[in-house]
């Protein structure tokens, strides 16, 4: 049994996976294969797990090598894997039909291509023997010796299970299976793009499960039926998509405690601390988008010039008709309903559409530039250097 790779593609950026981290492009990746009436979660049972329509699992753990090689003989990151699986409840390990160690780039080691090909009752032995000596587990309480001894602990017929049906899978970039899942259908020139706005919208789809503390659990079917909408909807030579995925709380947090001139507006009109949190991630990702852009030649940028034209004259526009209709409520109130109207708007760039957060972020890079503002007074209270 052959280790499952695929060879590096020339346009491959290791560690970038187009803007996101692994584990989305994993899920993306299943979501897009997984077959009809599956079900992909996220860190549910495992980093990855492809539930298929007669609830039979495949577990994936998936490591990143770029600062080190997680599949080494002595790897903690390798046996605590194991461990973590040997102590699955009872009646889901019965059902886990394979069991992925997947890692990125490429990188192996002798045990777990041992672990690999060790399919008959003969080879599984000589591996558990050799796992239960002091020579494999080294000193007690520490290295790989505690896991070691959790992946014991589950007997010799779980133990047994699990070398039987692991199976070790290394890419060199992995979104190259995203790829060569779509070159034949996506011009090579879009190809990127595609990829990009497909991982974003498998993330998107997880992490509103997850803010509203439900498992992390997507239906395959649906997720190509709504992919398959967003392609009819947008063509990908008209399409800008993400650069980053949404930043991390500490970064935000650590945006917001600096104070930046559209944070204080904000501040000003009362906002809640997740509009706040909101507005600094859309803010954080309109900078990177459009520095990425630029670089890249995606757009020219005398383009973003006109861009900010047409969002000011919405702002004057709106500023003007709420002076008007909501003269009576006080500044604040009147401030946040500016705001909303304002980051509500979906314009194009280029004639070409934007993520969704991109307007909202351009709107308050004008608002820290002082372009603009939300309190009514915020000429006074944020003059323009």
């Amino acid at each position: 049994m052959s280790i499952m790779t695929v060879p590096k593609l020339k346009s491959s950026v290791p560690g970038q996976y187009l803007g996101y981290g692994l584990q989305p492009v994993r899920l993306c990746y299943h979501l897009l294969t997984a077959p009809k009436g599956a079900k992909v979660s996220v860190e549910v049972f495992d980093d990855i797990a492809i539930h298929l329509s007669d609830g039979t699992p495949v577990l994936e753990q998936s490591k990143s090598a770029l600062s080190g090689n997680p599949a080494t003989d002595r790897s903690v990151e390798l046996w605590k894997t194991l461990a973590n699986w040997a102590e699955l409840p009872d009646d889901y390990f019965k059902m886990v039909m394979c069991f992925r160690f997947y890692v990125t780039p490429i990188k192996t080691g002798d045990l777990v291509i041992e672990l690999h090909n060790a399919k008959k009752a003969a080879d599984i032995k000589i591996l558990l023997d050799r796992f239960k000596t002091k020579k494999l587990q080294g000193k007690a309480d520490v290295g790989i010796a505690p896991y070691v001894k959790r992946f014991l602990a589950a007997g010799d017929d779980g133990c047994t299970k699990i070398i039987e049906l692991f199976e070790l899978v290394t890419d060199a970039d992995p979104v190259d299976p995203i790829r060569d899942k779509l070159t034949a259908l996506i011009p090579d020139e879009t190809l990127d793009q595609f990829c990009a706005a497909a991982i974003g919208q498998a993330k998107n789809s997880s992490d509103k499960l997850i803010r509203r503390k439900q498992p992390g659990i997507l239906d395959a079917n649906g997720f190509r039926g709504r992919w398959r909408a967003f392609i009819r909807k947008y063509e990908f030579s008209n399409l800008l998509t993400p650069t980053i995925g949404v930043p991390a709380a500490p970064q935000i947090a650590a945006v917001v405690t600096t104070l930046p001139t559209f944070v204080r507006q904000l501040t000003e009109i009362g906002s809640s601390e997740s509009s706040i949190r909101n507005a600094v991630s859309d803010f954080l990702r309109t900078v990177a988008d459009k520095v990425k852009w630029a670089e890249d030649g995606d757009i020219v940028e005398s383009s973003l010039d006109e861009l900010d034209v047409s969002l000011l004259r919405h702002h004057e526009l709106a500023d003007d008709e709420l002076a008007d209709t909501h003269a009576h409520i006080d500044p604040p109130a009147r401030g946040r309903e500016l705001y909303r109207r304002c980051t509500k708007l979906d314009l194009p760039l280029e004639g070409r559409a934007v993520p969704t957060y991109f307007v909202s972020g351009e709107f308050n890079c004008l608002a820290d530039e002082c372009r603009l503002g939300w309190h009514p007074d915020y000429k006074i209270m944020f003059p323009a250097v």
